[in-house]
């Protein structure tokens, strides 16, 4: 029911019991919806990570292309006690470490519904522990078999001084894949979308910082097909591999990786550039409340873009396997050496991105190159702001303080960082309520946690408003302005009723 400014919860209505009900239940108002949304982008997302990250680099065991372990080792190696002894091992860890953490992946998703703010930070560091494990996995068996081979003698040094080039299959690298132009069309399309949140904005008057999310979300779209288009260009580029003596083996097997990442890359442009697009269009014409089911949609044409990708490169990859196993001349370059701490450090290579030793469907960085270590010195600076901007609102959120200023004929109030001044003449009406209307309100740039609600919020009936309420608090300002409407209240029912008598002095 409602709740009186004494205090005391009156049930007046089964309107008022259902409002009660959604108002606690879904944790304010930020509305089930964009749970549910949260929920699946979320749980999609872990469900591509984890069998991506175990599939793709859980056969390292296996004897492929010379290497165990992404080292090189003679074939008869392979049945070495020792060999056998450390494959083992990592196989049935490496399995049991993704079971678990695509169970706790799931599950953690669930917290969506129970407190965001909690959600985030246990799903934050679930994400860091997989990430440093996974390498963890991968880099220390590596430097096991790396130490075996030494141990054993198992190194060809007549080979690590050969830089093995095929010239008739150079000669063909300009047809070997799709040409990076196929990019352009969903690189302008989407960023063309500018034009629709513009028209949102003045539309729905809207301000800027209330399409924070929406120009968030376009500019992830715009970044990602310009990645997709630089790392095609980058990758086409890459020196072909020479795996054989035979031409026409080298030929095959460089054209059907680079086709694959080319093909790979451009469906992943075009799809998620119209996951945006779907977005920015469906808002563009029914206003930024969307319902849940457009996000799902988003969400779903992500997932796609991301199989888009990643299918032309496993099949690929499965069809050069096939070649190379029945090759009867390879030619393996043991530049191990370059590999020995987990990655790859030549400073004589002047490529920026190399194949992957570990999984050739990726490319990793030449830590060799002082290029890299700008581009990660970046990086990491990005990542490190972000993770603080995020910490530092989601405290400020938890210890929130609404505060009510008044000084020369102008209001303010203020809580974690958001702010909204008004003066007397703005005002068309200010009155106290013992709840908010009944009616959905979607957060357009704020936080909302089982505490507070505080930013810029929408609403279907009330239209654009501000809020700075504790959840459970009574009785609450409504402040009806010119261009919104204000709600706020303290967590001091009588500061509240001060407040008022402020306004309607």
């Amino acid at each position: 029911g409602s709740r009186s400014r004494r205090g005391l919860y009156h049930v007046r209505s089964y309107a008022d019991i259902e409002r009660y009900v959604y108002e606690h239940a879904s944790g304010g108002k930020r509305g089930v919806d964009m749970d549910i949304a949260l929920f699946f982008i979320f749980l999609i997302c872990d469900l591509i990570i984890v069998p991506i990250c175990w599939f793709s680099y859980g056969k390292q065991g296996e004897y492929r292309e010379g290497m165990v372990m992404g080292v090189h080792i003679p074939a008869h190696a392979v049945e070495d006690p020792e060999v056998k002894k450390i494959c083992g091992k990592i196989q049935k860890h490496w399995n049991r470490f993704h079971q678990i953490n695509l169970l706790l992946s799931v599950l953690i998703c669930f917290l969506c519904f129970y407190n965001f703010t909690l959600f985030i930070i246990v799903w934050s560091v679930w994400l860091a522990e997989y990430v440093a494990v996974l390498y963890g996995l991968i880099i220390v068996p590596h430097r096991q078999m790396y130490r075996l081979k030494l141990k054993r003698g198992w190194v060809d040094a007549a080979s690590m001084r050969v830089v093995r080039i095929d010239t008739s299959v150079s000669a063909l690298s300009g047809k070997m894949a799709l040409t990076w132009k196929w990019h352009l069309a969903p690189v302008i399309l989407t960023a063309a979308t500018a034009l629709l949140l513009y028209h949102m904005e003045q539309r729905y008057r809207l301000s800027s910082g209330e399409m924070t999310v929406e120009w968030v979300l376009y500019a992830s779209g715009v970044s990602a097909c310009l990645l997709f288009l630089a790392l095609h260009i980058g990758i086409v580029r890459q020196a072909n591999r020479v795996y054989s003596e035979n031409t026409e083996i080298n030929l095959a097997a460089n054209r059907l990786m680079k086709r694959a990442w080319s093909l790979g890359l451009v469906l992943a442009s075009w799809i998620s550039g119209g996951a945006w697009i779907f977005l920015a269009v469906s808002g563009s014409l029914s206003g930024p409340d969307l319902p849940a089911g457009c996000y799902g949609v988003y969400a779903f044409l992500l997932a796609v873009s991301a199989a888009a990708l990643l299918v032309p490169l496993g099949l690929a990859a499965g069809k050069r396997k096939e070649i190379l196993s029945a090759d009867q001349a390879p030619c393996y370059v043991d530049d191990d050496v370059y590999w020995k701490y987990g990655w790859y450090n030549n400073p004589d290579d002047r490529h920026i991105l190399v194949q992957d030793r570990f999984n050739s469907m990726n490319y990793s960085f030449n830590y060799g190159r002082p290029a890299v270590k700008v581009i990660l010195g970046v990086l990491a600076a990005v990542v490190a702001g972000i993770v603080i901007w995020v910490v530092s609102l989601l405290v400020s959120l938890e210890n929130v303080q609404v505060t009510f200023q008044e000084e020369g004929g102008g209001y303010r109030f203020e809580a974690a960082g958001y702010e909204c001044d008004f003066s007397g003449d703005d005002i068309q009406s200010v009155k106290l309520i013992d709840g908010l209307p009944d009616e959905r309100f979607t957060r357009t740039n704020g936080g909302s946690t089982e505490k507070v609600n505080v930013g810029h919020f929408r609403g279907r009936e009330t239209g654009k408003c501000m809020m700075f309420l504790y959840n459970d608090c009574t009785p609450i300002l409504e402040i009806r302005l010119d261009d919104m409407t204000v709600f706020a209240n303290s967590q001091d029912p009588d500061e509240t009723e001060q407040w008022l008598e402020a306004l309607t002095e």
